[in-house]
């Protein structure tokens, strides 16, 4: 990763920052967020981007969203927020436009509004992409099924965070978080979703051997509950 980074400095020291190079930038800024988790240079890189004259419209698009995942790793979910709205008023009734209102509804999530973020979800279910829609689908039950266990959303808010861990690629601390949910909350109703959480670590990890018991043992809980549950 880190001769990649200096592939990436070593193309923008020769060729400058410009309209020419933008995709460059935001491929450098991705490998900083996610994997090096240097998030203030991730952040300044895509701050930069975005000022550059005559970058193409989606690629501003794109950069600005990343702009905004950048700010929300950095515990700045007001300025995301903002980003993400942005786009997503820029972009109507387009996959870029969709992709920023999904983002706005899991930074909600990510920060326990629920509620909120359940409303948008639901409009997003009849997305032009398939992906975006069944994400969307996904992430509504989850908050819907545990609301209704548990209206407090204390073990929800916990995974939640968990959630936000994982899509920030730190494997270590989604795992401590995710093992936490249990102790806090012993009859949480998350079993199902933190084994696939913990499976979706591994394959982040690309440790697929060990993904493959957890998927199996949540399959065996499927086919063991009693019907009409």
């Amino acid at each position: 990763m880190l001769a990649l980074e200096k592939d990436y400095i070593d193309l923008l020291n020769e060729f400058g920052k410009n309209n020419s190079t933008g995709f460059a930038i935001e491929k450098l800024a991705n490998l900083e967020a996610f994997k090096l988790h240097k998030y203030n240079e991730a952040q300044k890189l895509l701050e930069e981007v975005v000022t550059i004259q005559d970058l193409k419209r989606t690629l501003l698009a794109n950069c600005k969203l990343d702009l905004g995942d950048a700010y929300l790793l950095n515990n700045r979910p007001w300025d995301a927020t903002l980003l993400y709205s942005q786009v997503e008023i820029d972009f109507p009734n387009t996959i870029v436009g969709q992709d920023a209102k999904y983002r706005n509804a899991k930074l909600a999530y990510y920060t326990g509004d629920f509620t909120w973020a359940k409303g948008q979800l639901d409009v997003l279910k009849a997305a032009t992409t398939q992906l975006i829609a069944n994400d969307a689908l996904n992430l509504s039950l989850l908050i819907s099924d545990n609301l209704d266990a548990d209206s407090t959303g204390g073990a929800l808010k916990v995974y939640a965070r968990a959630d936000l861990k994982i899509f920030a690629e730190e494997p270590n601390k989604a795992l401590l978080t995710l093992d936490s949910i249990d102790i806090k909350f012993p009859k949480n109703t998350l079993t199902d979703d933190i084994l696939m959480a913990k499976a979706r670590i591994k394959i982040q990890q690309k440790d697929y051997a060990a993904a493959v018991p957890l998927f199996e043992k949540d399959c065996r809980r499927t086919y063991d509950k009693p019907l009409g549950r």
